[in-house]
């Protein structure tokens, strides 16, 4: 039996973890949840808090508290491991949830953080507002690293080094770290996400990967392929499914399935989703809306924090319609034709639409988008950092084709290390063995 508990899940456990365990009142105070939080932790772990300011640019101004917990450090000849999960906006708890469930992972010294904003540490800013916004400017990957510095002299001390791993955001995240902090850092595992220059260029790999990966699929599953076809038949054009206030109509919503899809672990749901709703979903209507609780909300669930910092620096100023409009422009140009792709997340993007958020992220202008070149220069400059890039092979979210700016870049670096996972996808930063060697050797 698979110990390996469905990504989709830890995603679901991430968002109860962000909303269930936001840290303070106003008065520094730990509320009773993240207490409990707190209480069921391994004995052998250790939690603390740092206050830091909410915009290091300005030191003196508010501050924050950001939560971080771990084992305690017994052996000092054993580097440390500082972890950062996927987001943005999500806490650490989900992926703490997962990662101690391989029995072998006990013994590494993990030292995870609630990114600021997120879990035990003080919440994102209330509200939607043009200030909510301008103040979530300062919860990026930029002060997120700021953070994990102060984490890592109070633990580790002034001239201390550690290792850090980062999956999906997380990934970025450790980017980040290279470009800003290398002297820190002893080795740093990035796993789901490379970053790339051209965003649009990124937003058709993405897309044209669904177009890859869904034949995969229809490998395992070749039934699957007139199911779908059949379920899209049987869907009114003016059937709407509405959550948080955001409504998606026709067959399009059937798009969603691009969640599990860059899951591999989570392909054998999907089937049994495409098989029973081809079969039942006329006599049984119901299903289509548990379908759409299971999937839509990861379209929808989206808050401002999130929105802000993707718009900050994944999208570069863009929205995810506009990114989506030109890659469908570039892909018809040469010649392909997205529409006809049995699933392509697009389609969604396109038809969302959030009039509660656009005028406030309207307000957004800042940009600060990592660059490869950054990267690419410190990693050149600390020759001896070593650096570890894993892709999965069945991943729409990052896909393999989205690593290779990045990994040419770096070709040649005798510390640098680029993996991909054949049987894979978003979730291999915890069912890959070779990943957790990595991180021991």
């Amino acid at each position: 039996m698979k110990y390996l508990i469905h990504i989709y899940f830890i995603l679901f456990l991430n968002l109860i973890s962000t909303k269930g365990f936001s840290n303070t009142d106003g008065t520094g105070l730990v509320k009773v949840d993240c207490r409990d939080f707190i209480a069921s932790l391994p004995l052998d772990f250790m939690t603390g808090y740092i206050s830091v300011p909410e915009d290091w640019n300005q030191p003196k101004g508010q501050k924050i508290n950001v939560f971080y917990y771990g084992r305690k450090i017994l052996d000092p000849s054993q580097p440390t491991i500082a972890f950062f999960n996927g987001g943005p906006s999500s806490s650490s708890h989900g992926s703490y949830e997962a990662i101690r469930q391989r029995e072998e992972n006990q013994k590494i010294n993990f030292i995870y953080i609630d990114q600021r904003g997120t879990g035990c540490s003080t919440p994102y800013p209330e509200g939607v507002s043009n200030e909510s916004a301008k103040r979530l400017e300062n919860y990026t990957t930029r002060s997120i690293v700021n953070d994990a510095e102060e984490i890592r002299k109070i633990l580790l001390g002034l001239n201390s080094k550690w290792k850090i791993f980062g999956q999906s955001y997380g990934g970025m995240i450790v980017q980040r770290y290279i470009s800003m902090y290398p002297e820190s850092i002893v080795a740093a595992y990035a796993h789901g996400y490379a970053i790339m220059t051209d965003q649009i260029e990124w937003m058709k790999l993405r897309i044209l990967s669904q177009k890859r990966v869904i034949e995969n699929y229809f490998q395992d599953y070749p039934q699957d392929r007139a199911d779908l076809e059949k379920i899209k038949s049987l869907i009114p054009k003016d059937q709407c499914l509405t959550d948080n206030g955001i409504s998606l109509c026709g067959t399009v919503f059937v798009d969603i399935l691009r969640h599990p899809l860059g899951f591999h672990d989570s392909w054998a749901d999907m089937h049994w989703w495409i098989e029973n709703l081809a079969k039942f979903m006329i006599e049984q209507p119901s299903m289509i809306q548990g379908f759409s609780n299971f999937y839509y909300t990861d379209f929808t669930h989206d808050q401002l924090p999130s929105l802000v910092i993707n718009k900050i620096e994944i999208t570069k100023g863009l929205s995810d319609r506009d990114e989506c409009n030109q890659a469908f422009k570039r892909l018809t140009t040469a010649g392909d034709n997205p529409e006809k792709w049995p699933i392509n997340e697009c389609r969604v993007l396109i038809n969302l639409e959030n009039h509660q958020f656009d005028k406030v992220l309207g307000s957004v202008q800042v940009t600060d988008a990592l660059t490869v070149d950054s990267v690419s220069a410190a990693l050149i400059k600390n020759s001896d950092l070593k650096f570890y890039l894993y892709a999965g092979e069945q991943d729409v979210f990052v896909p393999i084709e989205t690593f290779q700016e990045l990994a040419q870049k770096l070709n040649g670096l005798i510390n640098f290390n680029f993996e991909i996972f054949k049987d894979s996808g978003h979730e291999g930063f915890f069912s890959e063995q070779k990943i957790w060697d990595d991180l021991r050797r």
